[in-house]
């Protein structure tokens, strides 16, 4: 029973909040293969340890911790520059100030998204990364929506994030001149998480995956520079 627990709780994190930990550990070091490798390590440590002490009251701040300290180690293994300290020393202070309240973790895959979106990143590219950096879809399933064998679509994303840290892409909403630049793929990777993930739909009729579409769209909404009242017809 406690090993089924522990299953439940990472497989929910993992739904839930993936693209959102993805965010938070790539926002530094603008890597997400490395962020995905820390945290990917993080849930397996996860599965070790729950079963035997318990999950954790936020296993969310639990996971991002875990795979903070694997990418000090990796930082500190791979380079001794004073640059990549100071990438250490602030990541130990992010570790150090994490608290046990889930709003203690920021929400930076909107500035993930964009990043995804950048002009450096092939265009064929930017919204199938969005897929999977920020919703959680693997490469498999979203090879699937592109009609590319399944190898082809994990080689192409793995070159847009080696893109995305050797550019030095940064992780931020871009100004209103840049936006309607990247928004056409934000926005689509938003439709195609909502209409491919109806046949995940829950008892209620929707799916989570859905659900999370519909919040990242209407923050992105949000963004664009139209009046109040056409906003709303947006919603």
């Amino acid at each position: 029973m406690v090993v089924d627990d522990a299953h439940r709780a990472a497989e929910r994190v993992a739904r839930e909040s993936y693209g959102r930990l993805i965010a938070m550990l790539a926002a530094r070091t603008r890597d997400v293969a490395g962020a995905e490798d820390a945290l990917g390590d993080a849930f397996a440590a996860a599965l070790r340890t729950w079963p035997a002490d318990g999950v954790p009251d936020n296993p969310d701040a639990w996971l991002l911790t875990a795979a903070r300290r694997r990418q000090t180690d990796d930082i500190r293994k791979r380079q001794v520059r004073v640059a990549s300290e100071e990438h250490v020393k602030l990541m130990i202070r992010e570790i150090e100030a994490m608290s046990d309240g889930r709003d203690a973790i920021p929400d930076r895959r909107l500035a993930l998204m964009f990043a995804c979106a950048h002009p450096a990143i092939d265009p064929g590219i930017r919204t199938p990364l969005i897929l999977q950096t920020v919703l959680g879809l693997t490469a498999e399933d979203i090879a699937a929506t592109f009609l590319l064998p399944p190898a082809t679509m994990g080689q192409r994303l793995a070159r847009a994030k080696t893109r995305i840290r050797d550019a030095g892409i940064p992780f931020r909403v871009p100004d209103a001149e840049d936006l309607s630049g990247r928004l056409a793929a934000v926005l689509d990777a938003i439709y195609a998480a909502y209409t491919t993930s109806w046949n995940d739909a829950s008892d209620d009729g929707i799916s989570e995956l859905a659900d999370e579409a519909i919040w990242l769209g209407e923050l992105v909404v949000s963004l664009l520079p139209i009046s109040p009242r056409r906003r709303a017809c947006w919603r």
